[in-house]
């Protein structure tokens, strides 16, 4: 990157064209270095910044003020242009896929030789991908889950504008998928190509209008003891593919409309999950303090079987409606209803609904017929 800006200033790259005074130029934050200094992408290069005094935004757009060996950029003041989270959508759609792939291969890795011929620093970052994983334990208290959201990689960039933060959350799953992209583009190009043999996988894209889709785990994927470069390859593909979608998620959330979608990674036996939430704050209505709220969540681990849910808590009244794949499974989450009765009364909540549902909704939009029915 420091070459490539190099190039730029100097004016012998085709970057120079797009570095002209005057100019302006989408930006996005990508992190942190370790001397606190903010890691961009600005105009198609990486570089490094010193922290403005506010709060950046995940995309923004920056005027070039001098040119030279370090350049004077100047960010434009407002909301994000309605244009650049669109072209940002564009650009990330094709790219993303689920958590699934990725997943899979670290997964495959942890019980394969070939894992200790990896060079040190990308062995070291699958090692911080791997810390950044919650287990199922973890989400099993609200604090836990709460701890679990904030770490899921949707609220790094604001966690980075802390003032009294210098360095991301070292358990962020971003922070952690960033970290893997630096240490693979770090690594030579071997075999041009090179992949992992194993079947297509093509996850829908975490957007608004979309109902949610369980993920499952991706097949078994077969690595062998000596091939590196198939290895690397597979892991550029899956973790561009995992930071794009991290990123549309991020973009499709929009916290003044009160919405937000995020996925949660679990370390499950064997290998990883991926919990998904869309979490809905309502208006509140003439005499209420506070309006609705709606999670909606999918989650498909081998030992249930795919599974889908909405939560809605009017306070003090929580209605909660259960679907599942498997009959099995009906069956287990009907014998916690009143486990989870006395749990909430014990918070002074009320379940007011419970239902659990044989099979998988198949809604018109972002939630169930059913649900949209007793909101209406």
């Amino acid at each position: 990157a420091a070459q490539l800006w190099a190039g730029a200033a100097a004016g012998t790259t085709a970057a120079a064209d797009s570095w002209r005074v005057g100019t302006l130029l989408s930006a996005r934050v990508m992190g942190q270095t370790d001397i606190g200094r903010l890691l961009l992408e600005i105009g198609g290069l990486t570089v490094e910044a010193d922290a403005p005094g506010g709060q950046l935004p995940q995309q923004f757009q920056v005027r070039v003020l001098t040119q030279g060996a370090q350049p004077q950029l100047e960010v434009v003041p407002g909301q994000v242009d309605e244009r650049v989270a669109m072209q940002g959508l564009r650009e990330r759609l094709p790219l993303q896929n689920g958590y699934a792939p990725l997943l899979g291969v670290l997964a495959a890795l942890a019980r394969r030789p070939v894992a200790r011929m990896l060079p040190a620093p990308l062995r070291a970052a699958l090692a911080t991908l791997e810390a950044a994983i919650n287990k199922p334990s973890d989400v099993g208290s609200p604090l836990g889950m709460k701890e679990a959201i904030a770490k899921s990689g949707a609220f790094l960039e604001s966690h980075l504008a802390e003032p009294k933060r210098d360095t991301p959350a070292a358990d962020d799953f971003k922070a952690a998928l960033l970290a893997l992209r630096r240490a693979l583009a770090d690594i030579p190009t071997g075999r041009a190509g090179a992949t992992l043999a194993r079947p297509p996988i093509d996850t829908p894209p975490p957007l608004v209008q979309r109902p949610l889709v369980p993920q499952p785990r991706a097949d078994a994927v077969q690595i062998a003891d000596d091939d590196v470069d198939a290895v690397v390859g597979q892991l550029r593909v899956d973790t561009r593919a995992a930071l794009s979608r991290v990123e549309i998620a991020q973009l499709e959330s929009h916290p003044q409309a009160g919405l937000w979608i995020v996925e949660v990674p679990l370390a499950g036996v064997r290998g990883y999950d991926v919990l998904q939430l869309r979490i809905e704050e309502g208006k509140p209505v003439a005499g209420e303090a506070e309006g609705p709220w709606t999670v909606g969540f999918a989650i498909d681990p081998p030992s249930l079987g795919a599974v889908q849910g909405e939560i809605q808590l009017r306070v003090p009244r929580v209605s909660v409606r259960l679907w599942a794949q498997r009959p099995e499974t009906v069956a287990r989450l009907e014998n916690e209803f009143v486990p989870l009765r006395r749990l909430l009364e014990k918070s002074g909540l009320i379940l007011d609904h419970f239902a659990c549902m044989h099979g998988l909704p198949t809604p018109p939009s972002a939630y169930s017929a059913v649900l949209l029915e007793a909101r209406a």
